[in-house]
């Protein structure tokens, strides 16, 4: 039989009905995990393994095999339950829920994209990531460029290396330890704080409607940084020097200007600081 004959025949066996079930994975395989209502949990592994447990007795685990994609879920009777899923750390893992909280863990050397309506959202470790929710908090950390769209509920970056792009409707943004030459950050009703590096020829964009922006400049930085605000102003913690010398909007340099910063807020304040001066108030 062909790899592919053998792998499939391997999803068959584990038989219908199952609650607890292992199988083989090829590398960089594709992973879809659908669990409408319930907790779902994702652990990268260093073998080949996959795991699967779904924490109810009524349910049971669905596993599909189509073209290099593996599909998982329960069935109806399992929502509710928690779905557990420990997986190799270099899969494409997808995950699509409705209500619950969505965990995913150790995915080094492969992608983590999340969908969900309602529920928080924590990740920690991946090569790249995407995350969209309607209702729920979300927080990042150690992973490559990343994509997040929030309407309601805060998110947090620490240590993200790559491009990032965030948007939020009700949501604070913060992003810290970060290590990008392509960010951008937008949200209507809450704070927006970076503090990472500025790297020469670099574009780091960040607007609020309704709340402060709150940009740390290191010391040896070298940027042109552009300020806007309708109904705010501008509050540096360092000596700054407009061109026109509006506080509510102008622009200046730092440095040898390699960088481009522009800093947008409609009715908030902009604040200007060095690394150290603050901590942003992490939820």
């Amino acid at each position: 039989m062909t790899p592919a004959t053998v792998f499939l025949a391997a999803l068959l066996a584990t038989g219908p009905g199952a609650r607890d079930t292992t199988f083989a994975v090829p590398e960089g395989a594709r992973i879809e995990i659908e669990h409408r209502e319930g907790d779902v949990r994702v652990m990268g592994t260093g073998g080949r393994e996959a795991r699967v447990v779904l924490d109810d007795d009524d349910g049971r685990i669905r596993v599909q095999s189509s073209g290099g994609t593996i599909r998982l879920g329960a069935s109806p009777g399992g929502d509710g339950a928690d779905f557990l899923v420990w997986l190799p750390e270099d899969v494409h893992v997808s995950v699509a829920g409705h209500e619950g909280d969505i965990t995913v863990a150790g995915i080094f050397r492969g992608t983590v994209n999340v969908r969900t309506a309602d529920g928080d959202v924590e990740i920690g470790g991946a090569a790249g990531v995407s995350v969209a929710t309607l209702d729920g908090a979300v927080r990042i950390s150690n992973t490559g460029a990343a994509t997040v769209s929030v309407t309601d509920g805060d998110v947090w970056l620490d240590q993200v290396s790559g491009a990032m792009s965030i948007s939020g409707i009700d949501a604070d943004i913060v992003v810290t330890n970060a290590d990008t030459r392509a960010f951008s950050v937008t949200t209507v009703d809450g704070d927006v704080w970076y503090d990472g590096a500025l790297h020469a020829e670099g574009s780091y964009a960040l607007s609020s409607h309704d709340g402060d922006v709150t940009f740390v400049v290191p010391e040896d930085a070298g940027a042109r940084i552009s300020v806007s605000t309708f109904d705010g102003e501008l509050v540096p913690s360092f000596p700054v020097q407009f061109r026109g010398g509006r506080l509510r909007g102008g622009q200046f340099t730092v440095g040898d200007g390699s960088a481009a910063v522009a800093l947008k807020s409609f009715d908030g304040d902009i604040h200007l600081i060095r690394p150290g001066e603050r901590t942003p108030d992490l939820k």
